[in-house]
């Protein structure tokens, strides 16, 4: 995954340590990711991928299918949607030669480069890799609930009033249905405490935030430029072969939240998330109800038109907002190499904080407010 930091500028690579030039070449962009897949915990992609970057480099099938994809490799993570593409056909049983080394295919790695299966399977289903380069990453990590949660916590706290969501970039609308999933820090809790996905106290580190167990979700909408149906085998297969194989706790989460979303309907609205908002901002904010547009790991993605017309929409809306009818503008997004920032702007006011700090896959949730 690819990250921009939003406060200097930079370009980064992966979460962790590396910086490169604004404009980095492709076999740059694989190796970079090669480097944060072995600091974020997938060692199995971090050898997959140092193999891949040899095989583009000697002009082999990695060159041939990425090379012109995109002219921004880094932007639209060229590297994870060839991985992804292998994933989903091990999934779908129609790659067993891949399968057998894949963790979440009930295979077994045992560290040994695994390129030449990876390679085997582009020969074989080169169709497949054409087209599964050409989709946008999809992660909807159900790991950062647990921070967004603790930011409706405090608009519930501040307002006292009922939520109503709107997410933006919201793939399959997982998070938007983070109310159905249970939180406990062991001193508070929230969500849904009969909820078979569970994020308890280690997910917080000290200190914790105050979780609110009343919180009242009175609506949600969501919108995404290219959104996922997970009410088809397909499009749960999808979101599956975008987690990484040897991240057996990530793979379970999702799995147990697409579980969670068949009995809890959601229609994921195609539309560019600027004029999207800019529709629903448009008619007065309610009275007696918080107004909470969100997001998490979307911001670097989104066309710079599409940002200045979600800022728009938000200082035209918040200019009407009052105490009453607030609006929120919460996200989880990019801070540094390190962490990403959970941020909250309300109106009135346009008052702007840092809420928390927060691991990229949503672990280690640091509360600052």
């Amino acid at each position: 995954m690819f990250l921009t930091d939003p406060v200097r500028g930079l370009r980064t690579i992966g979460y962790p340590d590396a910086v490169v030039e604004s404009s980095p070449t492709l076999i740059d962009v694989i190796e970079h990711q090669a480097a944060s897949c072995a600091q974020l915990g997938s060692p199995l992609y971090a050898s997959l991928l140092t193999g891949i970057a040899t095989d583009y480099l000697s002009g082999g099938f990695t060159a041939e299918l990425l090379e012109g994809v995109s002219d921004q490799p880094l932007h639209d993570a060229i590297p994870l949607r060839y991985l992804a593409t292998a994933h989903r056909l091990a999934l779908a049983g129609v790659a067993p030669q891949l399968a057998q080394h894949y963790p979440s295919c009930e295979g077994q790695w045992d560290g040994r480069d695994i390129t030449d299966s990876f390679l085997s399977a582009v020969a074989l289903h080169r169709g497949e890799f054409v087209r599964g380069v050409q989709r946008n990453v999809q992660t909807n990590e159900v790991g950062r609930a647990p921070v967004l949660a603790a930011g409706f916590s405090e608009i519930g706290r501040r307002f006292g009033l009922a939520l109503r969501t709107y997410e933006i970039g919201s793939s399959a609308g997982l998070l938007s249905r983070w109310n159905r999933y249970a939180y406990s820090t062991g001193e508070s809790s929230t969500g849904d405490q009969s909820s078979p996905l569970r994020f308890d106290a280690p997910w917080y580190d000290s200190p914790v935030p105050l979780l609110q167990n009343d919180l009242v979700v009175e609506g949600r909408a969501a919108c995404d430029i290219s959104p996922i149906d997970v009410s088809t085998e397909g499009g749960r297969l999808t979101m599956l072969s975008f987690v990484w194989p040897d991240q057996l706790e990530r793979f379970a989460r999702l799995k147990a939240a697409l579980e969670i979303a068949r009995d809890d309907e959601l229609a994921i609205e195609a539309d560019d998330a600027g004029r999207w908002l800019a529709t629903r901002l448009g008619t007065p904010l309610p009275d007696g109800i918080a107004t909470v547009v969100f997001h998490s790991i979307v911001w670097q993605y989104l066309p710079a038109g599409t940002k200045e017309a979600v800022r728009a929409a938000l200082t035209s809306a918040g200019a009407l907002a009052t105490d009453r009818s607030p609006l929120c503008w919460l996200r989880m997004e990019p801070a540094n190499r390190r962490h990403a920032d959970l941020r909250l702007t309300t109106w009135p006011g346009g008052h702007d904080q840092v809420l928390a700090h927060v691991g990229y896959h949503g672990a280690n949730v640091r509360w600052l407010a």
